[in-house]
């Protein structure tokens, strides 16, 4: 069981570089920030004020834990044995009143990526950490309602293939994986296992893994239409190939490693790399990914909302980060 903090405030960081960069760069080993506003107030984080945070499935640790900590909450680790047997990070109710309890659940929700997304273009939350960016629906969306947001990468993580472990099959090239699911290779004998059809699961549109797919991965290439193969829940691909031997799905890194943390599954290297967390630090797996916050362009400068979105994209919460399990961008 972690050991709960004392309150943090919400200090913030001046530096004399502001400039935008990528998750992962390092630039003169100095902690840099974005190309943004300075906040306009330094506030006392408490559960009154605290920004309702929000995002996908797979960065619920890692809102629990800035919650947590920022405000003094005692936390643990729990697996979830009575459901799905995923891990997250959960305060420790016992020690909060009613009040507290009520307090916390308003202030930290989980509408997965697309939800969080559309939810704070409508305004019904203050701050997303999410799998990915933007999405293009998502884009119109904001474009129809006159919003823009304001988005940073905070973390590093990865997008992965995932097979049933009995297959033989431990890498893929990208251009065989592109090739599986635009219907060119169909039996895994093509790529080195056995002789048997190649079952590609997908997942449902503006998802956050089903963004990556279609942008990073196929790249413009049109994907199959097959129904029947869609997943509709992160556990989607875990519960599929749990089944079929002859499957492959895709998902975050953290989450095969850090939310599920099963067997069930087994990830698989793309063009010769295995993802871990030193090939998705030093970049050296095709698809890293970043982790992002997100605010409403619009949002005022002197609230917890902002504040917090700053110091994030400055990297001072790092330890944090690093202590959800997620690989913090260098900055």
């Amino acid at each position: 069981m972690r050991k709960p903090m004392k309150p943090l405030k919400l200090t913030l960081i001046l530096l004399s570089v502001l400039s935008l960069i990528s998750c992962g760069r390092e630039d003169n080993n100095e902690l840099t920030v974005p190309d943004l506003d300075m906040p306009t107030a330094t506030t006392q984080l408490t559960l009154e004020n605290a920004p309702i945070m929000d995002g996908s499935d797979s960065t619920e640790p890692l809102r629990s834990l800035l919650m947590c900590r920022l405000l003094g909450i005692e936390c643990q680790w729990l697996q979830n044995l009575a459901t799905d047997g995923t891990w997250g990070v959960t305060p420790v109710w016992t020690t909060l009143s009613e009040g507290d309890k009520d307090a916390i659940q308003k202030i930290l929700l989980n509408r997965n990526t697309h939800g969080s997304f559309v939810s704070l273009i409508d305004g019904d939350n203050d701050i997303i950490i999410t799998a990915r960016g933007i999405s293009r629906d998502e884009q119109t969306y904001a474009a129809e309602k006159g919003v823009s947001l304001l988005s940073y990468p905070v973390a590093k993580d990865a997008f992965v293939f995932l097979v049933n472990p009995k297959n033989p099959v431990r890498n893929l090239t990208i251009e065989q994986i592109q090739k599986i699911y635009t219907g060119e290779i169909r039996n895994w004998k093509e790529v080195g296992g056995n002789d048997a059809t190649i079952n590609p699961y997908i997942r449902n549109a503006n998802s956050g893994s089903q963004e990556k797919m279609e942008t990073i991965v196929m790249n413009g290439l049109k994907m199959i239409d097959w129904p029947e193969m869609v997943g509709y829940v992160m556990l989607s691909p875990y519960f599929q190939l749990e089944q079929d031997e002859d499957g492959i799905a895709y998902t975050p890194f953290y989450y095969y490693d850090t939310i599920v943390n099963d067997d069930r599954t087994q990830v698989i290297g793309v063009n010769s790399v295995t993802p871990g967390k030193k090939t998705i630090e030093n970049n050296s797996y095709p698809y890293v990914t970043e982790v992002m916050a997100s605010v409403r362009a619009d949002v005022d400068r002197s609230s917890t909302a902002y504040q917090l979105f700053y110091q994030l994209a400055a990297g001072q919460h790092n330890a944090i980060v690093k202590e959800s399990g997620y690989i913090v961008c260098k900055q």
